[in-house]
């Protein structure tokens, strides 16, 4: 399904199986890694609100948790880090953002 599919730099994100393509490598995403790339890759460049991550990630079991959305990213990072385009940056006092330079 084209709308699960999603092209970011040099990598393939495939929102339905929860993978990342990167130079023929796939990379396993947990629900909640590709739940927040999920939001980030609808809105590339783009800041997204640390507390609407917060919300939307963790609003439905009724926790929301400070440090949880911090190590996610990180995890996040870590997998894009194959493609040096992708970055995922802090953007101070107000949130994220998934920025991709070709």
């Amino acid at each position: 399904d084209a709308t699960n599919m999603f092209t970011l730099g040099s990598v393939v994100y495939d929102a339905k199986n929860r993978k990342l393509i990167i130079n023929e490598n796939t990379i396993e995403l947990t629900a909640t890694e590709s739940r927040i790339l999920l939001i980030f890759a609808l809105s590339p460049n783009k800041t997204i609100e640390r507390s609407r991550l917060q919300k939307e990630i963790w609003e439905d079991e009724g926790v929301i948790v400070g440090r949880s959305l911090d190590m996610f990213i990180s995890k996040l990072r870590k997998k894009l880090e194959l493609d040096p385009n992708i970055k995922i940056v802090v953007v101070r006092a107000k949130g994220y953002k998934l920025e991709i330079s070709s």
